[in-house]
């Protein structure tokens, strides 16, 4: 499994702070990306890339291979071709806007490390909406957002998707079920795209001190800054990752499940394309992390050992790091067929 690495060092599946390293090592957008990867585990994994275009990213995926055949001397084959189709990667834009009272921002004594505290909130709000939207955002009901991973992965009948109820035996609720991910970070996979010629897609415009109306429609001197952060997901080869759907958070923990989880993540890998192309990571709720540490404390296998990640040591499934990410959540809908 390849390790992360940066720009500089000739790796060619950088993160989103590796690419600011790279084009603007000391600046504010680099400050923001920094602090933006401490608080979301999934930029410390996911590649991010420049998009072809200004609004959207557009990739070519094969849809048929040529056609060989077997000869012998003295005897031609017919000309063959594989086929592609092009796919158009859309982008949001998730923006911010903060007011701050002129008079309210010396008080503290210290009026720059005010104004980062309040900025340090929108950051804060950045990761968990773009956590969200990188596994729940459907550009059909809201066009204005990216296009995340459950709409791809959505229906059990496809390879991806390992229906949990029916490896459990139970009957998925409607709407109280978490699904586990497994996903590919590369270039050739799996990644974050940002518009061509931006800055990894980010901008914060300190826009000084302006008059701005209260809720009375009463002007007042405020400063104001501008943020904001144009980001999406392309899924070049979705042969990379796959989901565990139907995981009853009602029922989790019951005894008669002890081992289930563990049998559909080794399914699931196994549904994997291979295990060699890109940053492969396990991404888990918390719920769903609890328990499984405490099914595995109670057996020994040679599934689940400690992986470094990033410096850290971490329980790992073959070698895979298992990663909480607090946005997934535990109200999914049942997937069906």
């Amino acid at each position: 499994m390849a390790t992360s690495g940066t720009v500089a060092t000739g790796i060619t599946n950088p993160t989103l702070l590796d690419m600011i390293k790279a084009r603007a090592p000391d600046g504010t957008i680099a400050r923001t990306v920094k602090a933006l990867d401490q608080k979301n585990p999934i930029l410390k994994d996911a590649t991010a890339q420049e998009a072809n275009k200004l609004t959207s990213h557009q990739i070519t995926v094969d849809s048929s291979l040529p056609t060989l055949a077997w000869r012998s001397y003295n005897q031609g084959v017919a000309a063959s071709k594989g086929t592609t189709i092009q796919v158009e990667e859309t982008m949001g834009m998730l923006a911010g806007l903060s007011k701050l009272d002129v008079t309210l921002a010396p008080l503290g004594g210290n009026e720059a490390a005010y104004r980062a505290q309040l900025d340090s909130k929108f950051v804060s709000k950045f990761n968990n909406d773009m956590a969200s939207a990188l596994f729940y955002s459907n550009i059909e009901q809201y066009p204005k957002q990216m296009q995340g991973l459950t709409p791809r992965y959505n229906d059990t009948d496809l390879q991806h998707v390992i229906n949990y109820a029916a490896i459990s035996g139970d009957t998925a609720d409607t709407a109280d079920n978490s699904s586990i991910w497994f996903i590919t970070w590369s270039p050739e996979t799996c990644y974050l795209i940002y518009p061509k010629g931006s800055m990894a897609g980010l901008t914060k415009h300190d826009m000084g001190e302006q008059l701005v109306n209260d809720g009375d429609g009463n002007a007042y001197a405020a400063y104001v800054t501008r943020f904001q952060w144009d980001i999406g997901l392309a899924v070049e080869d979705w042969r990379y990752n796959a989901r565990i759907c139907n995981i009853d958070s009602d029922t989790i923990d019951l005894t008669a499940n002890i081992g289930l989880i563990e049998t559909a993540m080794i399914e699931a890998v196994n549904r994997l394309q291979d295990r060699n192309t890109g940053r492969l990571v396990c991404y888990m709720s918390r719920q769903v992390k609890t328990w499984l540490e405490r099914q595995t404390a109670a057996k020994s296998g040679m599934n689940f050992t400690p992986v470094d990640w990033h410096g850290k040591q971490i329980m790992g499934f073959q070698g895979i790091p298992i990663v909480t990410c607090d946005a997934l959540i535990a109200t999914e809908t049942v997937v069906s067929t």
